[in-house]
């Protein structure tokens, strides 16, 4: 035979190569015009209109001009003139040092544990104040002794912030379920009970050093006392005690209220709190909080009996509305925050009242289902106001201010706040008034909510304001107010409520979040179906897209469809354009698979009809910007819990749904481990109400539109069809490659099993023999054939190994093929005169060449070939010789496979080879070898008969695994292929990754061409087992699964990065068990290998690391492989570079 045959795959032609190239990047190009122009068609897609809403906004107007609009024409007014005037007069008079209390100015604020917002602006601004009045202290209306109510977060924050702490002590009687109010005989038996009151002073100075606190603030209201007589004797009682130990004594104090002795107060009473605000509280009247001409007599009233010192401005910081209806006339107290909300919800102008400093707006409320038409005035003051107020106090040479109340101020009052407003300060350093011109939005206010539902529309969401000041320079005072852009914190409006009690009539809509699911939401249509039950789905787009028929039959089915974004990702958490993308996505996939758009939306883990907080906000903010409306719940009865089970799901709804009088139900279709319990429960739920006489119906009947406004027709489009397409595709694709991952976990189980059985019943078979056989003939001649290039490192290492075989008849043919090192000379020089080897040399041609070469040289009636970095163990000659007469069948063996082991194990990719070289090659042909299918006698070790390999024509060139081509030939003429297992032999393992990647791709590139060169004998029965079983075996596992396999854990690296990032819904902690049970999988298909090898399980420890890197490479190689089949080029052998690592023990 010729040395230069044309190889496998060789062409001189490149037209397959570039047919190849072309194809690919033909459809490349198609799928990459059909992303761009999905990706345009989402990204310019128009958002469907919103329905027409019975929005209870448009029943507010404005009402520029009230009737009862405030006039400051009183005699009140003429005679105070107000803080300018007064203003004017202090810088006329003569200056006058500040005292010392004056200097320690006391910038306090009262503290009400009963609104969250008042933690949280102490939290924000405890800084900018020195003194904290919390409403801690009350008095038990039955035991008379101290209630105290101190809130220890409260308090921590307080002391943090290192506050004098004097908590305020009131005569309030709290009643469950109803308003408390001040109660004047509780204090009048504590005035009048000597014994008690001492007992209550007792426990209130014990209470206080107990926490550290500095004192108290007394705010005593709706006395029925007939004299002053029994308060001033507990004010001095309180007051002697109190000073015994250090601590202080305010009191809130009306300026003409008579209960109250100033004169002699003043003596028992460190401070004196004036609550100069409150001015308009009668509800037929409405006016400013606090006026400046008010306030200017509240000081002069009070000042004639107390020293300024002594005295603390109390600030009014909140606003309040008159509301006239047909139940009359009320008032309610606002924060700032709801005081703008509702200016804007109204879109009313606010005025700033010149005279009084306080502002003011009014609107008409038209009415709704659920409140009655009113005329409404709200008044109010801001930050402007108190600036002023805080002027007038300074000048004033009080002892300082005490802001009522945290939480309900305007925040822009920080900005001044803690400093001293005095004229002689401001002189010094004036204050910057456009600091107030900028009202940053408050994201962490409470929201804003009119009206009543289960289905949300935002109005506002934070957003700065902005104001015109107009100060007053020569008195520093803030002359006008203009309000050009109002803030806001979040606003929104709740609608379609169905008021009526749980019973006939009611309106009952099941929803069903997260789905679809291929498992469980064919369950749950099946169940709505069969109980003639509506219902609406609020849909995943990434499981949409992996179940489209199962939405198609939502949609045919007449069940509404929403969106609940595209990987279940939290909004409030993204960019607003990745949340953006996340709900064009999805609602482009539900316009392209059911021809029809949707308006609604349910966030994710956010869908309660009553949001609080930002995250569960902003969400329905972004929605907003798409035109969505955002369906809430009141009856969720937690069915995603892994605890719950049917009958509590049941429970719960059931619960819910009767304290809160609710209409919308949330349940899941899919998410989590299971479903099922939803499932269970559905029809028990369905039930229970349809035994209440409850109607079961759809978003769009409890909104009173038509459905076709909330799922309106797409017009068909070329886009529309693109996106469906590429949809589908999408689908299709995903459900061939589950499907193919679900063959490939099956087969491969099946393969370690299969194999397993095989190799336990050829080791029996083995033993079998082995206690039976009676030895081979006397006089067999063998020829070791030993071909090398480059092997000076080795070659006399091996060819004395050889020598050292215990099989007698033995000769040794060493070919050098054409070496460019001293491989020959070195070699003929050592065994020079040893009749047992033969060295010759030739032209290099390439290892079988060398093979043949060697073959030829010899006459022996079996021959050995192994490559010259190979060490034998000195039986390994005997017992490949044995197994040619093992099975009684000597004539009919062609070959017999040695058992290779890596004999360099010296660093991580050694060790690799080592595992794959027992648990893939060794068990896989100790398997086939019952069979008589093994498809490679290695080229490290493997004996032949000589005539079998002349029959077959030798080894040949025309493929780069001249061993597994030549055995494939044996098997073809109908010889049988043996494994040796006893026959060991130690091979020297490439040790870095290039020579590694360069062995490899010439196994991997050889496999190819034969399994090509031999594929006109698979399933032909004519070859057996070898066209039944090793042929398919080879196209299947070492051809086909492996490009299956980096897929595979591509997906799973994608899987935990994006899991990671949220972009898809899935427990990275699945995944990675998934990931650690197949792993476990291959480790136990090890360990039953190295069981039948006896070698250390201990190695199986590094299959962790294999997994993930090794196997990555030989993806690499099997690409180049293909790749080099396509183009056709020749290809070469190489050289590997050796080490003489190898060790035999």
């Amino acid at each position: 035979m010729s040395d230069k045959e044309r190889q496998v795959f060789q062409t001189n032609n490149a037209k397959r190569y570039r047919f190849t190239q072309w194809t690919i990047r033909v459809i490349g190009s198609i799928l990459l015009f059909i992303l761009i122009v999905v990706g345009i068609a989402v990204g310019r897609g128009k958002n469907p209109s919103m329905p027409q809403m019975n929005s209870i906004r448009k029943s507010f107007e404005s009402k520029i001009n009230p009737d009862n609009k405030f006039t400051l024409a009183t005699p009140l007014n003429k005679k105070f003139k107000g803080f300018k005037d007064f203003l004017q007069k202090r810088i006329l008079e003569e200056k006058k040092p500040r005292n010392v209390v004056n200097a320690q100015l006391i910038r306090g604020a009262f503290y009400v544990p009963w609104s969250p917002l008042s933690l949280s602006d102490l939290r924000a601004n405890g800084s900018k104040l020195n003194t904290i009045y919390p409403e801690w202290f009350f008095i038990n209306p039955k035991t008379f002794q101290l209630d105290s109510r101190i809130d220890k977060e409260a308090l921590s924050v307080m002391k943090y912030h290192k506050l004098s702490v004097q908590p305020i002590l009131n005569n309030f009687i709290s009643i469950p379920g109803k308003q408390g109010n001040f109660n004047g005989d509780l204090l009048h038996t504590i005035l009048h009970n000597q014994k008690l009151q001492n007992q209550l002073i007792g426990q209130i100075i014990t209470t206080l050093k107990t926490n550290n606190l500095q004192g108290i603030n007394i705010d005593f209201e709706e006395m029925k006392e007939n004299s002053d007589e029994f308060l001033n004797a507990f004010m001095k009682n309180l007051y002697t005690q109190f000073k015994q130990n250090g601590l202080i004594v305010s009191i809130d104090i009306m300026a003409d209220n008579t209960d109250y002795n100033h004169n002699y107060l003043k003596d028992y009473t460190d401070y004196f709190i004036i609550m100069a605000y409150d001015q308009f509280n009668d509800p037929s009247h409405a006016g400013p909080i606090s006026d400046q001409t008010w306030i200017e007599k509240q000081l002069d009233q009070i000042a004639k009996d107390i020293p300024s010192e002594k005295l603390i401005l109390g600030v009014g910081a909140y606003g309040r509305q008159w509301i006239t209806d047909e139940n009359g006339k009320r008032t309610e107290d606002l924060t700032y925050s709801q005081v703008i909300d509702r200016a804007k919800i109204s879109k009313s102008d606010i005025d700033f009242d010149e005279n009084s400093y306080n502002l003011h707006y009014a609107y008409n409320f038209a009415g709704s289902e659920d409140e009655p038409a009113s005329k409404n005035d709200v008044w109010f003051t801001d930050a402007a106001s108190v600036y002023n107020i805080l002027r007038f106090s300074d000048d004033y040479r009080n002892a300082g201010t005490a802001l009522w109340r945290l939480g309900s101020e305007d925040p822009r009052i920080w900005s001044f706040y803690a400093r001293d407003l005095s004229t002689e300060s401001l002189n010094k350093s004036p204050y910057n008034y456009t600091l107030l011109e900028m009202m940053p939005p408050n994201f962490n206010s409470k929201p804003t909510a009119i009206g009543n539902g289960e289905i949300i529309n935002i109005l506002y969401s934070p957003q700065q304001g902005r104001t015109k000041i107009q100060a007053d320079k020569n008195e520093n005072l803030i002359a006008d107010e203009t309000y050009s852009q109002l803030p806001s914190g979040f606003l929104y409006e709740k609608f379609a409520e169905d008021s009526s009690k749980i019973g006939p009539g009611h309106k009952i809509i099941l929803t069903f979040d997260d789905g679809p699911s291929s498992e469980y939401t064919p369950k749950i249509l099946d169940i709505l179906e069969r109980e003639k039950v509506p219902a609406t789905f609020f849909l995943i787009g990434e499981n949409a897209e992996a179940n489209i028929p199962l939405v198609q039959r939502i949609n045919r089915d007449g069940f509404e469809i929403g969106n609940h974004t595209f990987t279940h990702g939290n909004l409030a958490k993204m960019s607003p354009e990745r949340a953006a993308l996340e709900l064009k996505t999805t609602r482009s996939l539900i316009e392209c698979i059911t021809g029809k758009s949707t308006v609604l939306f349910r966030a994710p883990y956010n869908a309660d009809s009553e949001p609080q907080t930002y995250e569960e906000l902003e969400p329905l903010v972004q929605s907003k910007r798409d035109n969505y409306i955002a369906i809430g719940e009141s009856i969720d009865p937690n069915d995603w819990d892994p605890k719950m089970n049917a009958d509590s799901i049941v429970n719960r709804t059931i619960r819910f749904a009767t304290q809160n009088n609710a209409s919308i139900i949330l349940l899941h279709d899919s998410g989590g481990d299971t479903r099922q319990p939803t499932v269970d429960a559905l029809p028990r739920i369905i039930k229970y109400f349809k035994d209440k006489g409850c109607k079961f119906t759809t978003v769009a009947d409890l909104m009173k539109v038509p459905e076709s406004q909330l799922m309106p027709p797409v017009p068909r489009s070329w886009k529309n069809d693109l996106n469906f397409f590429f949809a589908a595709a999408s689908y299709w694709i995903g459900q061939v490659i589950y499907s193919l991952f679900l063959l490939g976990i099956i087969l491969s189980i099946s393969r370690m099993l299969f194999m397993g059985v095989l190799a336990y019943l050829q080791t029996k078979k083995e033993k079998k023999l082995r206690e039976t056989f009676k030895g081979i003939p006397a006089g067999l001649q063998v020829s070791i054939i030993v071909p090398a290039y480059n092997e000076e490192v080795n070659a006399i290492r091996t060819v004395d190994s050889l020598l050292s075989q215990d099989y007698p008849d033995i000769n040794i043919v060493f070919v050098d093929d054409g070496s460019k090192d001293n491989t020959f000379e070195n070699v003929k020089k050592a065994f020079e005169g040893n009749p047992k080897v033969k060295v010759f040399t030739k032209s290099n041609g390439g290892k079988a060449s060398a093979l043949n070469f060697g073959i030829s040289k010899t006459d022996s009636e079996f021959i050995v070939c192994i490559d010259a970095d190979t060490q034998l163990k000195t039986d390994a000659v005997s017992q490949l010789m044995n197994t040619f007469y093992l099975a009684g069948k000597p004539n009919e063996v062609g070959a017999v496979a040695g058992n290779v082991k890596v004999g360099n194990e010296i660093n991580m990719i050694t060790k690799w080879q080592s595992i794959e070289y027992i648990t893939s090659q060794n068990f896989d042909r100790r398997a086939f070898s019952l069979l008589n299918c093994i498809t490679v006698i290695p080229g490290a070790l493997g004996a032949f008969r000589r005539k079998a390999v002349i029959e077959a024509g030798g080894f040949t060139t025309d493929t780069l695994a001249e061993d597994c081509d030549l055995t494939m030939r044996l098997h073809k003429l109908g010889y049988i292929i043996e494994q040796c297992n006893e026959a060991i032999s130690y091979t020297e393992a490439p040790e870095t990754i290039g020579q590694f990647l360069k062995q490899r791709f010439r196994w991997s590139f050889g496999i190819l061409q034969s399994f090509w060169k031999h594929r006109d004998a698979i399933f032909r029965k004519k070859y057996k087992n070898f066209g039944r079983v090793a042929l398919p075996n080879i196209l299947l596992y070492q051809i086909l699964l492996p490009f299956l396999a980096p897929l595979a854990d591509l997906l799973l690296v994608m899987s935990l990065i994006l899991s990671g990032l949220g972009l898809i819904v899935a427990d990275p902690y699945h995944i990675i068990l998934y990931y650690i049970i197949f792993s476990l999988v291959d480790i136990l298909g090890a360990a039953i290998a190295f069981a039948f090898e006896k070698e250390k399980f201990s190695k199986l420890i590094w299959m962790i690391p294999q997994r993930l890197i090794y196997r990555q490479l030989m993806y690499y190689i099997l690409f180049k492989s293909f790749r080099k089949a396509i183009k056709g080029e020749i290809q070469n052998w190489g050289v590997l570079k050796r080490t003489g690592n190898v060790k035999t023990t």
